[in-house]
């Protein structure tokens, strides 16, 4: 990693730098499609689970 680039962002303001960093980790690719597709079918059957009744929501 560049010292400079470093140096630059820590002169931001703290609010520019959270948007900076979450600039970079959104461009970064680190999920495979078909883990996404599987924890969004996961999802959908636990939502379908609980408005048949068969699973119940805890609050905590």
């Amino acid at each position: 990693m560049e010292s400079r680039l470093l140096e630059e962002a820590l002169k931001m303001s703290p609010n520019e730098r959270v948007e900076f960093a979450e600039l970079i980790l959104a461009s970064i690719d680190h999920e495979h499609e078909e883990i996404r597709q599987a924890w969004v079918a996961e999802a959908e059957d636990r939502m379908t689970a609980v408005r048949e009744g068969r699973a119940r929501l805890l609050d905590l």
